[in-house]
């Protein structure tokens, strides 16, 4: 799922950034559609670290502690840093289009720009902001919904009435409470449902893989049609006399789009098990591996490539519908991660940067392999080590 969900988060900030989104009606809307993607974040996540434990009696905190600060709070500061100079950065006519102000970095008000930063998430390192509270409250959470199993469907059904009533509360002041929707964004009481979800579908994975494979059509079916729905919505959103907790649109939390961001995630489930089936050739088993792989680094980097390629566009004035724009950004900004990230994994900087345990140079390659006991299932170590069998 790793690295289908990383291509739909790009594919919205894509449509930010090269679509006209104040005044395309349509483009709202897909960026609605792909909004799913923090939510499968979330999700995916929470499930994969819970599964971790699944067989765990107790967690050991202080090693605990540790692989999630290197696994998030590391790889977090590192690219709080990256970005400050990144954006601190001056723009110029020729290439590399940029320069460095020394004197606005090393400056009071460049020092307040950092901590606001580090405070705050640049742009889209809120999800590790997110990440790292639930860790926080991983191990309670953990140890209460597996010791109340007979409860877990009473917990879903309070995270999901949570999900649906929340946001529209706290956007219009019902709690005496007003938050913005970049404000709900840093929180984890924004995400419950696949927060909670994640845990509990972990503790459960084969019994829901079932489930889940057996209902595929109907799955797909309701994705299409809650899509459907929230577009119509979307659409209405335009007229005042639309209730707010109905419209979606920018409206980042509203409930109407829980029911397609759930199936949509279910959907990239049934897309990761189609792509991992032994009927898949050894290629596009090695290709989906190497994604799994680089995926936390494309999703670090995007901010780079994304204005990088924005200035190249209007430095040469390219001209394209962005109808074009969009998926040619969204292919040149996953591919530029995805070499930045397979590179730097073979340096020191591996862990820091790309999230990362490091490499070797020898796995950047396909190889064939001459030993049965060097293969790795059917993939080799690195991103393109395809192994012939």
């Amino acid at each position: 799922m790793r690295p289908v969900k990383q291509a739909a988060v790009i594919s919205t900030h894509t449509l930010v950034f090269f679509a006209p989104l104040a005044t395309s009606s349509a483009v709202v809307g897909v960026i609605m559609l792909t909004r799913f993607s923090r939510d499968a974040f979330l999700f995916v996540s929470a499930c994969m670290l819970a599964y971790s434990y699944r067989d765990v009696e107790r967690i050991n905190f202080r090693s605990y502690f540790k692989r999630r600060f290197m696994s998030v709070g590391v790889p977090y500061l590192a690219w709080t840093v990256i970005y400050f100079f990144y954006t601190s950065l001056n723009p110029t006519n020729s290439f590399p289009f940029y320069s460095l102000a020394w004197v606005k970095v090393f400056s009071h008000s460049g020092a307040h720009y950092f901590i606001h930063l580090l405070l705050t998430g640049y742009y889209h390192l809120y999800y590790l902001i997110v990440i790292m509270e639930f860790y926080v409250l991983f191990p309670l959470l953990f140890k209460f919904v597996r010791k109340y199993s007979s409860w877990h469907w009473l917990f879903i059904v309070v995270a999901l009435v949570w999900q649906i009533a929340y946001g529209a509360l706290v956007d219009s002041r019902h709690l005496f409470i007003h938050l913005s929707g970049v404000q709900q964004t840093r929180f984890i009481t924004s995400y419950p449902i696949y927060l909670v979800g994640g845990v509990i579908v972990a503790l459960h994975l084969d019994d829901i893989h079932q489930w889940i494979v057996q209902h595929a059509r109907l799955i797909i079916a309701v994705t299409v049609v809650s899509g459907v729905g929230a577009e119509i919505l979307s659409f209405l959103g335009r007229y005042s006399w639309m209730p707010l907790f109905l419209q979606t649109g920018t409206f980042v939390f509203s409930p109407t789009v829980v029911p397609f961001d759930i199936s949509a995630i279910l959907c990239v489930y049934l897309l990761g098990v189609f792509l991992v089936s032994k009927n898949r050739s050894v290629r596009t088993r090695a290709a989906l591996q190497s994604g799994s792989d680089n995926s936390y680094g494309v999703y670090l980097s995007q901010m780079l490539w994304i204005p990088l390629l924005l200035r190249f566009r209007d430095h040469f004035h390219i001209h394209l519908a962005w109808e074009l724009q969009v998926p040619i950004a969204l292919v040149v900004v996953y591919s530029l991660g995805f070499l930045f990230t397979a590179v730097v994994a073979r340096t020191p900087l591996a862990v820091a940067v790309t999230g990362r345990s490091r490499a070797t140079w020898a796995s950047l390659f396909p190889r064939r392999h001459d030993t049965p006991d060097q293969l790795r299932g059917d993939v080799g170590d690195g991103p393109f080590d395809v192994v012939y069998e």
